[in-house]
């Protein structure tokens, strides 16, 4: 069983799963997020085209 949770406040996001808590922050096309497990993205997107990038900005050694 899987579950997962998210509340947005402002361009703030929290997202509560299984594996911990992630947040999220950015408004537009940048937004930065850390993953439940310390893993540092950045997204920048197009808006209404469909195309964005990914970038892993720093991964957590375990």
């Amino acid at each position: 069983m899987q579950f997962r949770k998210t509340k947005t406040f402002g361009p703030l996001r929290f997202t509560l799963t299984q594996r911990g808590i992630s947040v999220s922050a950015g408004a537009g096309p940048v937004r930065f997020s850390r993953a439940a497990d310390g893993t540092l993205r950045r997204t920048l997107r197009l808006p209404g085209m469909g195309i964005w990038d990914t970038k892993v900005v720093r991964r957590q050694n375990r």
